[in-house]
């Protein structure tokens, strides 16, 4: 069975966006608003992201020291990348004004947290007290020192074969016990 084809005039008018051939007016770009990039709501959502906004989430990022935003250690989201983003669109369509700040993120601000959980790092990003952005950051191996022979362990302990002293066998390639750890570092 053949199904039927649409007339050549229909596809015509359906590409050019009507019946008449007349040039349709320039559409006004609609601007990015927070509610478009970010899960928040009420005054927030509906106010389009703009310079000055970007600008205090990337001072805001910044100042978290040791903490290196996602989007620059090659993977994830950073609001403040996104933002800037977004803010740059929004002025080159004549949403905001360069140097423009959001009412909400003026009255409440835009601040960057962090809590220390067991491995590392919560990091939240917030603008106006809603979360825009949120990410773990993992705590720096420890460096290890020496040969892992004892050369790493603390004064007071006595070396050659202090792990068999307490009867696990281990030798000493098997490195402090976590008991061992915790009572040299009670001595020194």
């Amino acid at each position: 069975m053949a199904q039927p084809q649409p007339r050549r005039g229909a596809q015509d008018e359906l590409q050019q966006g009507g019946s008449n051939n007349k040039a349709a007016p320039p559409q006004q770009q609609e601007p990015i608003k927070y509610g478009d990039a970010f899960a928040v709501k009420g005054e927030l959502a509906g106010q389009p992201i703009a310079p000055r906004d970007a600008a205090a989430m990337r001072s805001a990022e910044d100042s978290v020291p040791g903490v290196q935003v996602p989007q620059e250690s090659g993977g994830g989201f950073s609001a403040a990348a996104f933002m800037e983003t977004a803010a740059a669109y929004n002025q080159a369509v004549g949403a905001v004004a360069p140097g423009q700040a959001s009412d909400a993120a003026a009255t409440h601000g835009i601040n960057v947290t962090q809590d220390a959980v067991p491995g590392g790092r919560i990091v939240t990003e917030l603008v106006a007290g809603q979360v825009v952005g949120q990410y773990a950051v993992a705590e720096a191996p420890a460096a290890q020192q020496g040969d892992g022979v004892g050369g790493t362990m603390p004064a007071g302990n006595e070396g050659a074969g202090a792990s068999d002293k307490h009867g696990d066998g281990g030798g000493r390639g098997a490195g402090p016990s976590p008991t061992t750890s915790a009572t040299a570092a009670r001595r020194g």
